[in-house]
This record gives C-alpha cells, sequence and structure tokens, in this order.
C-alpha cells in the first residue's frame, strides 16, 4: 500500500525506521529485529541508505524482505548524490519488481573530501520530479524543523522543502528534535508558506549519550539540557535507558496532545527501548481509539 493512501485513511500512523547493519555484519541481526518489533504492527517501515549507496544491495534486499515476508508497507530511502538517472532509474525498476510503492527521496550526505559529489541530480527536488515523472511510487521527502545544517537560514530552508513538496512529494518525514517546540513553529511556517502535505515528527532515543550527541552534532539539533541530565547516567551496554525512555514518551504524549496524526519512530535497532516507548506512551491508545 502507498503511504499517501495510508495517511489519507487512517486517523493516526506509527511507523518505525530500521538501519541495514554494516557491510561485515551478518544481515540477518535485522531480521531478528523485525521479528521482535512487528509485534508493534507498524503502518510502515522505512530502510535507511548508505551513505553513497555503500549499502544499496541491502537496503533493496531488506525492504523487499519487508515488504513481501513480514508484509509491512516498505519505505526505501533513496540518495541520488553522486547517481546518475541511469543508476536512479536501475533502482527504482528493482524497487518496483519487488512491489515496493513508497521512496523517500533524499539527496544524501557530501563524502568527506569529495570535492564535485553532485552529477545529475544536485538536490532532493530533482529526484522527486524525476520520479514522479516517469514512476507510481509515493515519494516522501525530509523536513528539517532545526533547518538543515547547510542551509543559511531558516527561510532558505523552508523554500527548499517547498520545492521539494511542488516537485510532487506527498508527505514530509521530519529529522530528529529533542524540543517539541521546534517542531511546532516548523510546522506553522511550513503551513503558513502553502505546504499542505502531512507532515510526521521523527522521534529518536537512545541508550546512551555519547551516541545521540554524535548524531545530533551531525545533524545540528539541540540537546536541551533537561536530557542532557536525564540521560548522563546511562550505561552504555544497558539495552535499555530509563530516564531516556520516560523523556521520549513525556515528548511523544506531548506531541499527540498537540494534534499531530502519526509519530515516525527512529529504532537505531533498539528493541526493548521501543518496545517500551511504545507501550508506556500513548501510541497505542492512539492506534485503538474509535474514530
Amino acid at each position: 500500500m502507498k503511504i499517501k493512501d495510508i495517511l489519507a485513511k487512517k486517523r493516526f500512523v506509527f511507523s518505525l525506521e530500521i538501519f541495514p547493519p554494516k557491510p561485515d555484519t551478518d544481515i540477518q541481526v535485522i531480521y531478528d529485529t523485525m521479528d521482535r518489533l512487528k509485534e508493534l504492527q507498524p503502518d510502515f517501515v522505512s530502510v535507511t541508505y548508505g551513505a553513497g549507496g555503500s549499502n544499496r544491495n541491502r537496503t533493496v534486499e531488506i525492504a523487499d524482505t519487508i515488504q513481501n515476508k513480514y508484509e509491512i508497507p516498505c519505505l526505501a530511502h533513496l540518495t541520488c548524490i553522486g547517481a546518475t538517472k541511469d543508476s536512479i532509474s536501475a533502482i527504482l525498476n528493482d524497487l518496483k519488481s519487488k512491489n515496493i510503492r513508497n521512496i523517500m527521496a533524499l539527496r544524501g550526505d557530501i563524502p568527506y573530501g569529495d570535492k564535485h559529489p553532485l552529477k545529475e541530480f544536485e538536490h532532493a527536488a530533482g529526484l522527486v520530479k524525476f520520479i514522479k515523472k516517469g514512476w507510481d511510487f509515493s515519494v516522501g521527502v525530509a523536513g528539517y524543523p532545526e533547518k538543515h545544517p547547510e542551509a543559511s537560514n531558516a527561510a532558505d530552508d523552508l523554500k527548499h522543502l517547498k520545492e521539494k513538496v511542488d516537485a510532487g512529494a506527498d508527505f514530509i518525514t521530519t529529522q530528529l528534535f529533542l524540543d517539541n517546540d521546534h517542531f511546532y513553529r516548523f510546522t506553522e511556517k511550513a503551513r503558513a508558506a502553502g505546504i499542505k502535505v502531512p507532515i510526521i515528527p521523527g522521534i529518536m532515543t537512545a541508550t546512551k549519550l555519547s551516541g545521540l550527541e554524535r548524531m545530533a552534532g551531525m545533524c545540528g539539533v539541540e540537546i536541551p539540557e533537561r536530557f542532557r541530565t536525564a540521560t548522563s547516567t546511562c550505561s552504555i551496554d544497558n539495552p535499555v535507558c530509563e530516564e531516556t525512555v520516560h523523556y521520549t514518551v513525556g515528548q511523544i504524549n506531548h506531541l499527540i496532545n498537540h494534534g499531530v496524526k502519526g509519530i515516525h519512530l527512529y529504532s537505531m535497532n533498539k528493541v526493548e527501548q521501543n518496545k517500551r516507548i511504545y507501550y508506556e506512551s500513548r501510541l497505542k491508545e492512539m492506534r485503538t481509539e474509535p474514530h
């Protein structure tokens, strides 16, 4: 099923994102993760794409398994940096042949030290337009509540987001944020700019502060002091950080109370922590309440 149809049909949507393992790691790790998370019955599962296409084959394989073995709609990430129209066409045709109907269209991170990484696509908007012109995929794009790290300012970043939507994007999933006020301001400005497609907040949890600090640093995300304090005592090897679960549950409930129509959990392949967040927040309640 296409995600744009899921969003139109359901009152509230819950989804997960999983990460392909490194090339030297057994891919069964991902399937073990899915076996344990499938009880949450996500409306769709997204699969990230390796930087520079490094995990392309694994991404396609995992997307195929989620779509056709687990029978969960899969959102396959696709980056266009360093790609040609022919290479993108080959991937799209491969995904189409596996009955995958949803693409997250991204520019992708510029590889370190590569001074000329752009080929036939300079921005994600061009990729969206290319997909919509030749294929029948539902296409999602990324939004940045605290602006993209490379954007000169928030207004310029919003302009680029509008270009992606005008090119045919069906929905927006946001980058992680730890202060909900960033999301509320972002959605208000997006609506004022004429962006009408659904905006799904992306929420990331963590079992150790240092890991999230690295991610936040790369993405330009503010770490509130109350979050830093709450997670400072988390054990590195602990599969669940109680303080982070409590923080993330509160963040999700606050978003739900403010009327969001869905939540996308960046799982980081952390099974027990994400299950705790799901069951201890209002997520299950929102999906079982009558219309």
